[in-house]
């Protein structure tokens, strides 16, 4: 089934159209969605989606030009509905600050569902906490952040695996919800999630139990309100078996795919030895490429095929956000025609551009006329620069990717990458990259959770540890107690916190260590416990409750959630301070005395651009613990020397022993 929903403008109060024959409703911007959490919950109800910008305020989310509110958002995504909506909103999410952040649940559209009542086990899965059906330590193994197991029929019967040309087993990320009249638990529920197809009933039981269909940890429920000053007015769930009618969404599939390794490059810069010769490889191809147009064409068509494909994997993955290291075939495909503005993106990914289907139309037709228009030459010729610029930024460089589940058989420093040989070092991250600290060179080992129900390896997915201090330390306490001498310790981030692992459908890339020696031996280098960054810490979720237990209204919380401090933006600017940092250490080695003199200079006459910006008009303070060193450098010998107006400072110069060589 399908949702549409009309576009409109928060602070215009109007409907956005998608041509000039405003007040024709067939010409309002729509957009469908099928198969979401949204539609079941409120079946046949109308939504629309809010526009806002940096410039809105929690007023102009009170408008509508129906007169709908706002129940969930999304970032800038703002989704509308009616009045009558607003009591199962409330049930589904009493702290409002989860309509914000879970917002994306409702709205993800799945490819099959299943709506039927199932035996569920619910564990928790920091303990293995089960209501006492199994083992708690083996129950423990079965789950992890997100993370839980599926029967082998209902896995078919969601996926229509029978009816699929490739039968192979693959993890589900998925999506599931009931209300309060769905079965033995009595709450409106929600989440999200991944689920491994295998035998569950051959665990070992403690009792004869019935069937069990689904096992779901604890940490996949969203929507509690368990920081509730007052009595929470929606707990989380407790562990046990429940017999409960179950919508149950496959979002998407574990799948292998290609993640770019530019964003590798700015905190290694003794590693980039590793990719010079293949860049200067592509370099080279691209140099005897550009000069026939012919050979231009086919590799436009080539590589906007590619970014096609690209583009559907990555929105078939969870709520990741899709960025150009993710997708590296990226190239602004776009036209300028008068008539079709239009640009390839990962929510459009069906209709072709039309400037891809005329190039590629006079490429089979074997005429080539076109290729000699202005407005092909053009494009051909912005495709070209942009290819430059990707390999100069090294996003053509690219190693393996699939999405992760987590394992209890590894340990921290080890994993399980399916299609490489047991033993050998795999290079391992995340993306967005923080610091090197993400960067993890562990240990392949092959266990059994990489298997499905047949034997044979689950397809598109890399499995790792996710063992935190506690167990780490458990272990190696163990380990001593029995007298053997253990060359561990705990250390003060393990690859979880390194990388900042979930397993709702979270995916690493992985390349042999062995190929890539300069950035293997870097990374090792850099993540000794004396030259590691500080570990980054993971805040929780913060509710807006006050000492009483109100809220404020979601349309403040929901402009408040939407602003600009998001982890891209942030992890950006960690990214250029390590590229800065990199740059520097580039500049130590192999920089000549002129260029390190030049560079200070540099440094020095923006240092005391910024001393001079304290006596504007509008003065822009330097923060205090910051002056002495920018005083230091500003005012060294070499920059004094070469520009008198450094000692101009309001602070005056003091004196440095700051060298070029330094």
């Amino acid at each position: 089934m399908t949702l549409e929903f009309k576009h409109f403008d928060t602070r215009l109060n109007q409907w956005i159209y998608t041509n000039f024959e405003r007040g024709n409703p067939q010409s309002i911007l729509t957009e469908q969605l099928d198969n979401t959490l949204l539609e079941f919950y409120f079946p046949g109800k109308e939504f629309s989606f809010g526009h806002i910008d940096e410039y809105s305020k929690s007023e102009n989310l009170r408008n509508h030009p129906d007169g709908h509110i706002l129940l969930l958002s999304s970032k800038t995504r703002l989704l509308y509905g009616s009045l009558e909506c607003l009591p199962e909103i409330e049930k589904l999410c009493p702290d409002r600050k989860d309509r914000g952040a879970y917002g994306s649940i409702f709205l993800g559209d799945c490819r099959n569902s299943i709506n039927e009542e199932l035996n569920i086990l619910i564990v928790d899965d920091n303990s293995g906490e089960n209501g006492g059906l199994i083992k708690n330590e083996d129950a423990f193994k079965l789950v992890g952040d997100c993370y839980g197991q599926i029967s082998p029929d209902l896995y078919d019967r969601l996926t229509q695996r029978e009816q699929q040309q490739n039968k192979s087993y693959r993890v589900i990320q998925h999506r599931f919800r009931w209300t309060e009249n769905d079965g033995q638990d009595k709450k409106y529920r929600f989440g999200k999630g991944t689920l491994r197809p295998s035998f569950i009933q051959e665990l070992d039981w403690h009792k004869d139990v019935p069937k069990i269909d689904l096992i779901i940890p604890l940490s996949s429920f969203k929507g509690t309100d368990k920081d509730n000053p007052n009595e929470p007015i929606k707990p989380q769930i407790k562990p046990g078996l429940y017999q409960q009618k179950i919508w149950l969404g496959e979002k998407s599939q574990s799948e292998r795919g290609h993640t770019a390794i530019s964003q590798l490059l700015a905190s290694f810069p003794q590693g980039i030895k590793d990719f010079a010769e293949e860049l200067e490889a592509q370099a080279q191809k691209l140099a005897e490429t550009q000069n026939d147009p012919r050979k231009v064409a086919q590799l436009y068509c080539e590589k906007y095929e590619k970014r096609k494909e690209s583009l559907k994997q990555a929105k078939a993955n969870t709520e990741q956000e899709v960025t150009q290291q993710q997708t590296p075939f990226v190239t602004d495909f776009k036209t300028e025609n008068d008539l079709e503005d239009e640009e390839l993106t990962e929510d459009d990914t069906k209709k072709d551009l039309l400037m891809y289907k005329l190039i590629k139309a006079d490429l089979v037709g074997g005429h080539n006329q076109l290729l000699e228009t202005e407005k092909v030459k053009q494009e051909l010729s912005r495709f070209v620069q942009n290819e430059w610029r990707d390999i100069a930024l090294g996003r053509t460089l690219t190693i393996d990717r699939a999405m992760i589940v987590p394992s209890k058989e590894l340990k921290n420093g080890e994993i399980c990458v399916p299609w490489m040989k047991d033993g050998e070092k795999v290079l391992n991250f995340r993306s967005p990259f923080l610091n090197s600290n993400g960067l993890c060179v562990s240990t392949n080992k092959l266990v059994e959770d990489r298997l499905a129900p047949d034997g044979g390896p689950l397809g598109g997915i890399i499995v790792v540890n996710d063992e935190d201090h506690k167990r780490i330390q458990e272990r190696i306490a163990q380990l001593e107690a029995q007298g053997i001498d253990v060359d561990e310790i705990d250390p003060a981030e393990t690859e979880s916190e390194r990388q900042g692992r979930d397993f709702d459908g979270d995916c690493i890339g992985v390349a042999l260590a062995s190929k890539y020696p300069n950035l293997t031996a870097e990374a090792e280098y850099r993540n000794k416990p004396e030259n590691a960054y500080a570990p980054t810490v993971k805040l929780k979720k913060q509710s807006f409750y006050l000492p009483d237990g109100t809220q404020p209204p979601f349309e403040e919380i929901a402009i408040h959630m939407s602003d600009s401090i998001s982890v891209g933006i942030i992890n950006n600017q960690v990214t250029s301070v390590e590229a800065l940092e990199s740059e520097i250490e580039i500049l130590k080695i192999y920089g000549t005395p002129e260029q390190k003199s030049e560079y200070l200079d540099q440094v020095s006459q923006h240092y005391q651009s910024l001393f001079e910006q304290e006596n504007y008009s509008k003065p822009k303070p330097i923060r205090a613990e910051y002056k002495q060193t920018l005083h230091a450098v500003s005012c060294s010998p070499v920059s004094c020397s070469k520009n008198p107006r450094n000692h101009l400072s309001s602070d005056g110069c003091q004196s440095s022993n700051v060298s070029p060589h330094d």
